[in-house]
C-alpha cells in the first residue's frame, strides 16, 4: 500500500508560541516597533502547510520591523485551533492570521482578539464572521466550476463522479463543491453525481478507505473530485489497488509533491491549487498594511504573484473578502515544470 508520510513538526512549531522566532532583528535592537504576526494553520505535518510556512518566513525575512511565524496543532481539531488563538490573544500579539478548520467555532475568540486591538485575518474562509479581512486566492465558486470543467473534459462530459470535502464545516471546500455541482448542472447533462459530498477529515488514509467503500457501493464511479489535499492521493491509491487505472481517476486540489506519482501513473489526471506560500505572504502583507494604518481597497497590491490587483467584496457578515487571481493547473504533461533539477518537486 502506498502511503504518503508527512513530517511531524508540530511540537517545534508550538515552541514558537511563547518565544519570538526572530528577536535579533536590528530594528528591535534600536527600539523600533516590531509587529508580531502569527499564522495559525489547520494542522501541522502536511506539505500544504509546510508551504505556508515558507511564505510567512519569507515575509518575516523581508520586513525588518516584523516578527512573523506559523503555528498549528497536530490534528485538524477545531477546539485545538481555538486554543492556539486564545493563547495568542493572551500573549498580546499584533495580528492573528488563521486558516480555519471551523470558522463558526472561532467567532468568540476572534471577537475577543479584536476587542483587544489585535488584527484578525483569515484565509480559506470567505464566510467568516468577526474578522478584519479574509484573503482568498480567487473566487471560490469560479474555482470549483473550473475544476469541474477540467474533469468533464477528461471524461468526455459524461459519467458518474463523486465530490469530497475535508470537513463539512469548511466553507471553502463546500463553496468549491457548490461551484462544481452548479457547473455540472448547467453544462453537462451527461454527468451524474454518485452521492452526497464525502467528508474525509483531511486524512489521506480516511480518503483511501472511503474511496474503497464508494467503489464497492457504486462501481460505476469514474471520477473522484477532492477539495482537501489528502483526497487525490487517497483516492488514487484506492484506484491503483483496485486495478482501475484507465477506468477511473482522481482530480481536485492537491500539490505536485503529493500527487505527482499518481499523475504519472494515470490514477490521477489533473490537480489544481494556489501556491500556499504566496497566500500566506499575501495575508501577512494585508495584516501589515492594517497595522501600519494603510487602507486596503480594490486594485491594491499585496506584493506577491496572483495578488497584485485584488478585488474586495463583503460577505454576509460584513467582512471584506480579498480576491486574487491565483489558481494553477498541473497534469502529466506539465508536471516537469514543477520539478527541480535534482528531480524533487518545487511544491
Amino acid at each position: 500500500m502506498k502511503k504518503y508520510v508527512f513530517p511531524l513538526i508540530a511540537l517545534l512549531v508550538l515552541g514558537c508560541l511563547f518565544a519570538s522566532c526572530d528577536k535579533s532583528k536590528s530594528t528591535a535592537a534600536k527600539g523600533a516597533k516590531t509587529y508580531e504576526i502569527v499564522l495559525v494553520v489547520k494542522l501541522e505535518g502536511v506539505a500544504w502547510f509546510d508551504s505556508t510556512r515558507v511564505g510567512i518566513t519569507k515575509f518575516n525575512n523581508e520586513h525588518p520591523d516584523v516578527n512573523a511565524y506559523q503555528i498549528g496543532a497536530s490534528t485538524a481539531d477545531p477546539a485545538a485551533q481555538v486554543a492556539l488563538v486564545n493563547d495568542l490573544i493572551a500573549k498580546g500579539v499584533d495580528a492573528i492570521l488563521v486558516i480555519p478548520n471551523d470558522p463558526a467555532s472561532l467567532v468568540p475568540a476572534f471577537r475577543n482578539a479584536r476587542q483587544a486591538g489585535i488584527k484578525v485575518l483569515t484565509h480559506e474562509a470567505g464566510t467568516q464572521a468577526e474578522a478584519d479581512y479574509d484573503v482568498e486566492a480567487f473566487d471560490n465558486t469560479a474555482y470549483g466550476a473550473h475544476m469541474l470543467d477540467v474533469m468533464a473534459e477528461y471524461i468526455g462530459g459524461k459519467g458518474v463522479w463523486q465530490p469530497y470535502v475535508g470537513l463539512l464545516t469548511s466553507p471553502t471546500h463546500n463553496q468549491w463543491v457548490d461551484g462544481e455541482l452548479a457547473q455540472a448542472k448547467a453544462k453537462y447533462p451527461g454527468l451524474t453525481v454518485a452521492g452526497e459530498r464525502i467528508e474525509e477529515h483531511e486524512d489521506q488514509q480516511l480518503a483511501y478507505q472511503r474511496t474503497l467503500e464508494l467503489l464497492r457501493a457504486n462501481p460505476n464511479v469514474i471520477a473522484m473530485m477532492g477539495s482537501a489535499m489528502s483526497t487525490v492521493p487517497g483516492a488514487a491509491q484506492a484506484i491503483t489497488e483496485r486495478g482501475l487505472i484507465g477506468k477511473a481517476a482522481a482530480y481536485g486540489t492537491c500539490l505536485p509533491s503529493v500527487a505527482g506519482d499518481y499523475l504519472v501513473s494515470g490514477a490521477a489526471k489533473s490537480i489544481h491549487f494556489w501556491v500556499p506560500a504566496d497566500a500566506a505572504y499575501a495575508t501577512a502583507d494585508a495584516a501589515y498594511k492594517l497595522l501600519k494604518g494603510e487602507t486596503i481597497s480594490d486594485g491594491a497590491n499585496l506584493n506577491v504573484n496572483g495578488y497584485n490587483n485584488i478585488t474586495i467584496k463583503k460577505n454576509d457578515s460584513g467582512v471584506p473578502v480579498i480576491y486574487g487571481q491565483a489558481w494553477v493547473d498541473v497534469n502529466k504533461d506539465n508536471l516537469s515544470e514543477w520539478r527541480n533539477a535534482d528531480g524533487s518537486y518545487k511544491l
